[in-house]
């Protein structure tokens, strides 16, 4: 049945302006693509398009070699789309062509070439793909690290960190240039996932399941040492997934065993310091100081968390003094944000567990230690003089 003349008044009315304007919209639209590509291609603190080691340039490779080649098809099928359409539309007076059904050689192109065009790039895609979960046979003194991750921080532990010392820490990986780094991941709670843009792809970080990685910072490419690398939880995690965020240092290997070699509990050698150290023994439930954190301790902590007790596991402050972030990245390390996570952890990072399994320091919702048993905690902790 045709359309009277009204309905087709109405529903032109409609397109040009009388509730959808289509044009409007189709301008919307291509501004925001524009922008979003403009943001895609940002270059600043956690971008994929300023690699600095051959991880993160093999992953940016096969980004490219995809997009480029997907484009360049789009763009041969539409232009054919566009030809034909033009090129055999139909004219004033003609008739209607001649109704054929099938090109068998046309047919066998279309279906063949694509077909080779896939199998090669999914191929070379599965091959680069497994070349992220090894460092290369190539690779000398290759550096183990065990990366797992909590609600809502990374802990590291360093095997062999150097001279056969054990080492863990939290939230910022120091890693020595030029050298193969191998983790392994492992969550103690839900699923997280480990990123750091510059230097490598995410991988996700799975409960009850080990996933490897590895990365490599090279010196030619970053401009002075040390150098600082951002990453993020890229999986949702709960209500601080967005403030689950920790650091690469790159160092050179000088300063890396350096701090290898001065790891350790931090020296109490004021009676400030003192002070705050006796402090901290109301910290150790969850928190530890005691240079390697003896594995059996930690794991004591994590049993005691999954079966409800008040232990938590929590990063281990042996270094705290040497890291540049506090809260998981979230705050710069000084003297005043330190008394202020600890006065309000809640609000600086809501979700997290330091408030809740700390009640004997929190019962009445305020912390019960006075500023100066602040300063002391901040004077041992930070190894302020």
């Amino acid at each position: 049945m045709k359309p009277q003349p009204g309905q087709l008044k109405r529903i032109r009315n409609r397109i040009s302006g009388g509730g959808y304007d289509y044009r409007r919209f189709a301008k919307f639209a291509i501004l925001a693509a524009v922008l979003l590509l403009l943001l895609a291609c940002s270059t600043g603190k956690q971008s994929t398009w300023d690699p600095v080691g051959p991880v993160a340039e093999r992953q940016l490779l096969l980004f490219n070699v995809l997009l480029w080649v997907m484009v360049a098809v789009f763009i041969l099928v539409e232009g054919i789309l566009l030809y034909a359409a033009v090129r055999y539309r139909r004219r004033p007076g003609q008739g209607l062509p001649n109704q054929t059904h099938g090109n068998t050689p046309l047919e066998i192109a279309w279906t063949i070439v694509p077909t080779i065009l896939i199998m090669a790039l999914g191929i070379w895609s599965v091959i680069t793909l497994y070349q992220f979960d090894e460092p290369p046979a190539s690779a000398n003194n290759v550096l183990h690290v065990n990366v797992t991750g909590h609600q809502w921080w990374f802990e590291f532990e360093y095997e062999d960190a150097g001279a056969g010392k054990r080492i863990v820490t939290a939230n910022e990986l120091k890693i020595p240039v030029d050298r193969a780094v191998r983790l392994t991941l492992e969550s103690d709670d839900v699923l997280h996932s480990f990123w750091v843009p510059k230097l490598a792809g995410k991988v996700d970080v799975v409960p009850t399941r080990t996933n490897h990685m590895w990365l490599q910072a090279d010196s030619d490419k970053i401009d002075s040492l040390p150098a600082i690398f951002f990453g993020q939880c890229a999986e949702f995690c709960g209500i601080a997934h967005a403030l689950m965020k920790f650091q690469v240092r790159v160092m050179d290997q000088q300063d890396y065993d350096s701090w290898v070699t001065n790891y350790g509990p931090p020296p109490a050698t004021t009676a400030q310091a003192q002070k705050g150290q006796q402090l901290f023994g109301q910290c150790v439930m969850c928190h530890t100081v005691d240079g390697n954190n003896d594995s059996s301790a930690q794991a004591s902590r994590k049993e005691a968390y999954v079966a409800g007790g008040a232990l938590a596991p929590a990063p281990n402050l042996t270094d705290l003094r040497t890291r540049g972030t506090l809260a998981a990245g979230l705050l710069d390390l000084n003297k005043e944000n330190f008394k202020r996570w600890v006065k309000t952890p809640d609000i600086i990072k809501p979700g997290n567990s330091m408030q809740a399994r700390a009640a004997h320091l929190y019962g009445s919702g305020q912390l019960s230690l006075s500023d100066d048993d602040l300063d002391a905690l901040a004077a041992y902790l930070l190894n302020l003089q």
